[in-house]
């Protein structure tokens, strides 16, 4: 037979548990259903659990953020909720020229003349908006064939 005190035991531990696995499971599928703007690009979309980690100062081609962002890294996509609602916010993904010396952790986004890369760490993400039309134009031929 079990004794009261063993159950009430049980039954704390249980409740516990339960508390634990909800707060997990509350934080991890969060993390993609609520934005705001981005640092250096309000109109570029940004989960609200990401925290800004560093930001250029003194860069005078690229204006870049870095956000922390647990459960990323660069060996998976972005996930397709994420742009999904990048793309909701008007932002078109261009595709990039790979070579041995660019990773597919960088995604190139455009928007009305705009242009954000995203580039995937472990980690983190961090979010490079060309400061001037020379780099503009750079970065948007990476999209273009040749």
């Amino acid at each position: 037979m079990l004794s009261w005190r063993r159950v009430g035991l049980h039954s704390i531990l249980l409740f516990c548990l339960a508390v634990v696995l909800a707060g997990c499971g509350e934080a991890s599928g969060s993390v993609w259903t609520s934005y705001e703007g981005a640092v250096n690009e309000k109109s570029f979309p940004v989960p609200k659990v990401a925290n800004k980690s560093d930001q250029s100062e003194n860069n005078s081609d690229m204006d870049y953020v870095r956000y922390t962002l647990s459960g990323i890294n660069e060996g998976m996509s972005l996930p397709e909720v994420y742009l999904d609602e990048i793309k909701s916010w008007g932002w078109t993904e261009k595709q990039t020229k790979r070579s041995s010396n660019t990773s597919s952790n960088l995604h190139v986004f455009s928007k009305e003349g705009h242009i954000v890369q995203l580039a995937v760490h472990d980690g983190s993400f961090t979010l490079m908006v060309p400061r001037n039309e020379a780099t503009q134009t750079t970065v948007k031929s990476l999209g273009e064939d040749d």
